[in-house]
């Protein structure tokens, strides 16, 4: 198959999937606990675990440890994060991120309450409370609101979450924990951000002892993350417990735009260990349909997940064979690692690079297929998003 007539395809039907999923959605991102005021206090280590989830959202724990080389003070601390687009929300309500849950800081073993602004620029100088009587809304624009003078200068403001913290001398130890939706759209249905570098902001700007952990607990996942935020440090992600692999991957068209891991996993924590971090770079991870978008495409090439805004994309040579349709009803089971005995779909799918068999899946005592996985097992293409 000529290989532009394959990656036109590819791309129709990636668009045709996921604008059937309600188009584009951003929420927000992840970010970390960061001094407002100036601080001598340093991050010793912290340890972000991001867990993958089939439910569309995005559940991040952060344990960090931080060190007060003097004597006890008071710091006042921030954590900020960007407001959703298209959410046709029209009015600037002073409260928490709707796209946020749960939110909880515990330092030293006690909860700490918080207070919630909208701040201009967010904690880039401090909280600058965003003055509602110069800002008008735009019919849900990117840029919702414009100041009133000129109906142009797009206001850029943050949610803000601000909490006086105690900081004994020596070692201070901060979970941090919440829930956001995840973000998708056309060309990768779920995708992750997360703020690294705003943990230069503390005094040592950097994070002594940094581990980056993933998880995919009952599930199986299947996405890529970008590597800046690891260049330079020589060390690799490293899938610690249950199944899985990973490989480096050319992103975009040409080898100049860098590389992502790749990585298929199942019930499987993936970790990356550093010492001396300064990030320079975010986080990113995205669903791998992404690649598709990339240039990465090839024959017989599938991307699937369990998640709720996935859209499962596949494409063969002559989609209207028998077998091509048998192999598509039966990608929820090959995600999940079932081993068939049937050689043509054994054939294919050993030749699928995610695939992970299992010997002791049996799809019979199986619960977990969600709406639109069943669906697709009992071959209802046309309707996988009603």
């Amino acid at each position: 198959m000529n290989m532009r007539k394959l990656y036109l395809s590819l791309i129709a039907l990636l668009v045709a999937l996921t604008a059937a999923a309600n188009d584009s959605e951003y929420f927000t991102c992840g970010n970390q606990l960061v001094p407002i005021q100036n601080t001598n206090i340093a991050v010793a280590k912290e340890v972000l675990t991001v867990n993958l989830t089939n439910n569309g959202f995005t559940n991040v724990e952060v344990y960090y440890e931080f060190r007060n080389d003097g004597p006890a003070t008071d710091i006042l601390m921030g954590f900020e994060a960007k407001p959703p687009y298209f959410d046709g929300n029209s009015e600037l309500t002073v409260g928490p991120h709707p796209s946020i849950h749960n939110f909880v800081v515990e330092m030293n073993g006690k909860n700490l309450p918080y207070t919630n602004y909208l701040s201009e620029k967010g904690l880039t100088n401090g909280i600058s409370p965003v003055d509602k009587s110069k800002w008008e809304y735009t019919d849900g624009d990117f840029d919702a609101f414009v100041s009133k003078a000129d109906k142009e200068t797009p206001l850029e403001y943050a949610y803000v979450y601000s909490f006086k913290a105690h900081f004994k001398p020596g070692i201070n130890i901060v979970r941090h924990s919440y829930t956001y939706d995840e973000s998708y759209g056309v060309g990768h249905s779920f995708w992750i951000d997360y703020k690294l570098t705003p943990a230069t902001r503390w005094a040592n700007h950097q994070i002594d002892d940094f581990t980056l952990r993933i998880t995919a607990k009952g599930t199986a996942k299947h996405f890529i993350v970008e590597t800046k935020p690891f260049a330079g440090t020589d060390v690799d992600m490293k899938i610690v417990s249950g199944k899985g692999r990973t490989r480096m991957m050319p992103w975009g068209f040409d080898e100049s735009n860098g590389k992502v891991y790749e990585l298929s996993v199942r019930n499987a924590v993936v970790e990356w260990h550093v010492k001396n971090f300064s990030p320079k770079h975010e986080l990113w991870i995205s669903s791998a349909d992404v690649l598709l978008m990339s240039g990465n495409v090839s024959d017989e090439k599938v991307y699937y997940d369990c998640g709720v805004h996935y859209a499962p994309s596949y494409i063969v040579p002559d989609k209207s064979t028998s077998l091509n349709r048998r192999i598509y009803r039966n990608l929820p089971f090959a995600i999940r690692g079932y081993k068939f005995n049937d050689p043509k779909l054994k054939n294919f799918f050993n030749s699928q690079w995610w695939y992970l068999p299992d010997p002791k899946y049996n799809p019979s005592k199986d619960r977990s297929l969600s709406k639109r996985e069943r669906k697709i097992v009992h071959g209802l293409f046309n309707n996988l998003f009603q």
